[in-house]
C-alpha cells in the first residue's frame, strides 16, 4: 500500500509540473498584454516593427475563445506567421479598463466593444500600419482560414479593393 501511494504521489507530482511548465517560446509570442491598450500608440509601434495590430475582442467564458487559445496560436504554422508579422491584443467586451480607441478617444474596453458593434466573441480585427481597421472575423477559426487572414493582410490585398471572400478563393 505504501508504495502505491509513493506512485500515486510521483504521478500527480509529474502531471501538475507539466501543467505548469512554460510555453515554448514559439508558440504565439504576438499576444501581448499591452501597458495602456492605446490602440494608435499599439498601432505606431507594431508599424515600426513591420509588423500590423490583431485586435481580439474576447469574454470570460467564451469557449471558441479559449479553443484558439488552445488549438490555434499554438499552431506552429500560425505562430510562426503572426510571430513575424502581428502584434495582437484582447479586449474584453465586458471590460472596465480605460484604453484609447483607433480613432484616439478615451474609453473603456466595454464601450469601444459596443462601438465596434463587437457582440459575438472573438472577434478579429486586423488594422493595417495607418490604424484603419482593414477585416474583421467573426468565431472561431480553423488554422488555414487564420493564416489566410494574415497573408490577406500581410500582402495588403485589400488596397486594391480585393475582398477577403476573393481572396480566400484565389487560394493565395
Amino acid at each position: 500500500m505504501h508504495k502505491h501511494l509513493k506512485l500515486a504521489v510521483l504521478s500527480a507530482v509529474f502531471a501538475i509540473s507539466a501543467a505548469l511548465a512554460p510555453v515554448s517560446a514559439s508558440a504565439a509570442d504576438f499576444i501581448i498584454e499591452p501597458l495602456d491598450y492605446d490602440i494608435p500608440g499599439e498601432v505606431e509601434i507594431a508599424a515600426e516593427e513591420g509588423k500590423n495590430l490583431v485586435v481580439m475582442f474576447s469574454q470570460n467564458g467564451c469557449p471558441y475563445c479559449d479553443k484558439m487559445h488552445k488549438r490555434v496560436f499554438p499552431h506552429p504554422k500560425v505562430s510562426a506567421q503572426f510571430n513575424d508579422a502581428f502584434v495582437m491584443f484582447e479586449i474584453n467586451i465586458k471590460g472596465d479598463l480605460e484604453m484609447v480607441s483607433h480613432s484616439g478617444e478615451d474609453t473603456t474596453e466595454k464601450k469601444y466593444a459596443s462601438s465596434m458593434r463587437a457582440r459575438a466573441t472573438p472577434l478579429f480585427v486586423f488594422y493595417d500600419k495607418e490604424g484603419k481597421d482593414v477585416l474583421r472575423l467573426t468565431g472561431y477559426q480553423e488554422p488555414g482560414i487564420f493564416m489566410t487572414a494574415g497573408r490577406y493582410i500581410t500582402s495588403e490585398a485589400y488596397k486594391d479593393g480585393t475582398s477577403f471572400v476573393s481572396f480566400v478563393r484565389s487560394g493565395k
